[in-house]
């Protein structure tokens, strides 16, 4: 899906589904992937490993509930 379909709201309900899924996001995204160690940061700060530029990473985006 595109950037722009990647709301809270809708995000929320394909994690309530148990669904995996990969997606780009708004580079103003407050995200998390450090496991809760570090505070959440924008998208566009973090660091990526050239695999992980190649197959994505799984973070915690702020306001969306881990199931």
């Amino acid at each position: 899906m595109k950037s722009w379909y990647a709301t809270e709201r809708l995000m929320a309900l394909i994690d309530n589904l148990g669904k995996i899924y990969y997606c780009p996001l708004k580079s103003n995204r407050l995200v998390d992937d450090s496991g809760g160690v570090k505070k959440y940061q924008r998208l566009e700060e973090l660091k990526w490993t050239e695999l992980e530029l190649i197959s994505g990473k799984i973070i915690k985006i702020k306001g969306i509930p881990v199931r």
